[in-house]
């Protein structure tokens, strides 16, 4: 499952995003990964798993769940549905 923060500006690296903690010893560390990150002030942990989301943007749908139906959508819908960008990959669930 994922978890869409709205409102929050996606950071430029680790020291600026709101998602971090002071630590034992005073370290600032990652909440996801528990990563010292006091040396990312110019980047991202390669391992971060904040996906921005593009702004402005539409309704986010399943496309795929839309695609299950074979009435209403037609052929030239279908092929833009097939070749639009991805925003946020499919996941199955847990």
């Amino acid at each position: 499952m994922s978890v869409i923060i709205k409102g929050m500006k996606f950071p430029k690296s680790c020291m600026e995003c709101e998602l971090r903690f002071i630590a034992r010893g005073l370290d600032t560390e990652c909440i996801f990964s528990n990563d010292v990150v006091d040396d990312c002030t110019d980047r991202r942990l390669y391992r971060c798993p904040l996906v921005e989301l593009p702004t402005p943007h539409g309704r986010l749908i399943d496309a795929d769940e839309l695609l299950k139906h074979k009435y209403g959508v037609s052929q030239t819908a279908r092929t833009y549905i097939k070749t639009a960008d991805t925003v946020i990959e499919a996941e199955v669930s847990e």
